[in-house]
């Protein structure tokens, strides 16, 4: 044994234990060749970076996707109190033309309607005035006989137009739909909104077919034009002679379109108000076969969160309702991932660095 080693305190035969290897030394030394020399090192950095990314995004997943489902409820929870509303409020002004019309049932004679019509109609007027549009109702803007589909007494507030339209005549049969109504015969049905001749308002117009059983064919009701079936229409479905029922005509009525048109409406301006945007799609009057857009609101009511239908007599609407809070969600959820990788990714770092410092 040398002097030099005893001074040095180095015991014979033994080797002397390298110092732990500092950040510096790994820099020297390079991280590639360190990992290559200890492989075994980046199993615990590769478990801890799978199960940070792994159990940080099931939470964000889980609770995201539970925000978002929730967003999506009150979208389609606002859509069908909306569409009931709506609903309810074009019920309300259907009544008008109800009433009239089960006058003409009790007595569908027309020297009896023609005296009395103005009287009920104005008494109609009345009633639906005294239910006020402060809650958003539609109002009455007209009161029509049709018998055998011919307009033959109205009263149209706050203009009385003077029409003598025939719903059977070669150019509204088809816009009207009229045989297709006459034929179900399925009671009061919607249509519109339809513009008013000489005016640049529109309406949404109500009509309720009346047929009469165990009824002559030339049964007329004493028609002021002498005539006792519709303009080309003598057989079904004006008249069944198995049956004997026999169509009398229309009672209709208008409501203003107007304030539903401009979205001066309770029910949508609800929508609004809690941040949501929507779209009301209507079939076209004309019975095409395409959708007719007809009212918007919010700032993105081309898109879609939830879409219920507005059920009508004898049509329907589409409400679709859009909720930007889920799409927030979604941007969230795609934040907090990323910066969980992140992060998982420098801890892991971290644990190798110190897995390393210590060889």
């Amino acid at each position: 044994m040398g002097e030099e080693d005893m001074e040095e305190g180095v015991l014979p035969g033994k080797k002397e234990k390298p110092p732990p290897a500092s950040n510096s030394d790994i820099a020297t030394a390079g991280l590639p060749t360190l990992l290559r020399k200890f492989p075994h090192l980046l199993i615990a950095p590769v478990i801890s970076f799978c199960l940070i990314v792994a159990l940080c995004s099931f939470g964000i997943v889980h609770a995201t996707n539970a925000s978002y489902d929730l967003e999506g409820k009150q979208a389609r929870d606002a859509a069908l109190g909306a569409a009931d509303g709506l609903a309810q409020e074009l019920s309300s002004a259907s009544k008008a033309a109800l009433s009239l019309a089960a006058v003409v049932k009790m007595s569908p004679n027309w020297s009896f309607l023609e005296a009395n019509f103005h009287v009920l109609a104005e008494e109609l007027f009345r009633q639906s005035n005294e239910d006020g549009n402060d809650d958003g109702s539609l109002a009455l803007m007209e009161l029509t006989l049709l018998p055998f589909g011919r307009v033959r007494a109205s009263l149209g507030k706050p203009i009385q137009r003077n029409s003598s339209a025939d719903l059977f005549s070669p150019g509204l049969i088809g816009r009207f739909k009229t045989l297709e109504i006459v034929e179900r015969d399925s009671g009061l049905h919607i249509q519109g909104p339809v513009p008013l001749t000489n005016s640049e308002d529109l309406a949404f117009a109500f009509g309720y077919p009346i047929f009469f059983p165990d009824t002559d064919e030339d049964e007329s009701w004493g028609h002021p034009d002498n005539i006792t079936h519709p303009t080309g229409c003598p057989g079904p479905p004006c008249y069944d002679p198995e049956t004997r029922k026999k169509y009398w005509g229309f009672v209709g009525s208008l409501v203003d379109a107007g304030p539903v048109l401009r979205g001066e409406n309770v029910h949508l301006d609800r929508l609004l108000s809690d941040d949501l945007s929507y779209m009301l799609e209507i079939s076209s009057p004309d019975g095409t076969s395409g959708a007719s857009t007809f009212v918007s609101g919010g700032s993105n009511p081309d898109k879609v969160t939830a879409s219920v239908t507005v059920a009508l007599p004898g049509n329907s609407w589409v409400l679709s309702v859009y909720n930007p809070r889920q799409e927030e969600a979604l941007k969230l959820r795609d934040g907090l991932l990323a910066m969980v990788l992140v992060m998982a990714f420098v801890l892991s770092g971290l644990l190798l660095l110190l897995l390393l410092s210590s060889k």
